[in-house]
């Protein structure tokens, strides 16, 4: 029996390559988590981007504990089995007006697992509107794999730092936006091609992204990369293991991080994508 989602939701998901929204916090719980974010950028000069918002679960405590609530992970585990691992997180901020976009593309492009049953959780820290530049999905694109890139997209309000553009036409499959109110998520499959609205409110759009998967997952290439078990048995040792913080931005938990997330970006390097330093 599911332990979250209903039948229908499971069914629609394996069918769409998305599902939303999915309540994930209280609106008190998601202040919370945005307040954390907000102390970040203000640690930083006004901006979290970046090598810093590259899987920093490991890094923060409150990041970490927000990616193993049992509530998404029941979700989660009624999509890909009992046996998880946290593969990636990291942030995704719109200032109010400031027109930022996210181009179509694929999220397993430059992590190349496969066979793909990686999903990510976005979950909205704000409302997330059409307006203020929600993110939207081509249905059932997922079913055809990974697909070629077209030309980047390096303009400054494109938020990829590859700038990367799945060559499809859109034209074929009509976008579904997926508007959250604060506190809800959504779920798409990692090679659902989807992207984000222009911010064009006067309000931000904030939310977080975590990405799972099951332990039996491979990756292309050759560099290995690591990952958390956060449900379940890894009985296959396809990543190497991750450690969780004890505390916010403890010396280990830096260092831990620092290599981490070292590796993530040389797996996307060595899968083609070379602007990945982009917005550092």
């Amino acid at each position: 029996m599911p332990k979250a989602l209903s039948q229908d939701q499971i069914d629609r998901y394996r069918r769409d390559g998305y599902l939303f929204p999915v309540p994930v916090l209280t609106p008190e719980q998601a202040s919370f988590y945005r307040q954390r974010l907000e102390e970040l950028e203000q640690i930083g000069g006004g901006r979290f981007t970046g090598f810093q918002r590259t899987k920093f679960y490991l890094r923060y405590r409150w990041a970490y504990e927000l990616a193993t609530l049992p509530t998404m992970l029941d979700a989660v585990e009624d999509l890909i089995g009992p046996d998880i691992l946290l593969y990636h997180n990291t942030t995704w901020l719109k200032h109010a007006g400031d027109q930022a976009y996210v181009t179509w593309h694929q999220d397993n492009i430059y992590i190349g697992i496969e066979p793909c049953e990686l999903l990510s959780f976005w979950i909205a820290l704000t409302p997330s509107k059409e307006e203020n530049g929600c993110m939207q999905v081509l249905p059932g694109t997922h079913k055809e794999g990974v697909l070629p890139l077209g030309e980047p997209d390096l303009s400054e309000k494109s938020m990829l730092p590859s700038g990367m553009q799945t060559a499809y036409d859109v034209s074929r499959t009509r976008p579904v936006s997926m508007p959250l109110e604060a506190g809800e998520a959504s779920i798409h499959h990692a090679e659902v091609i989807h992207g984000s609205l222009p911010n064009m409110a006067n309000q931000r759009r904030m939310g977080i992204t975590f990405m799972y998967m099951p332990a039996h997952m491979q990756q292309r290439g050759d560099r290995r990369t690591s990952a958390m078990l956060v449900r379940g048995e890894d009985k296959y040792g396809n990543f190497d293991p991750e450690i969780p913080p004890v505390n916010d931005d403890d010396e280990d938990a830096i260092s831990r991080h620092e290599e981490s997330a070292s590796l993530y970006r040389g797996k996307e390097e060595e899968l083609g994508k070379k602007t990945a330093a982009r917005f550092d």
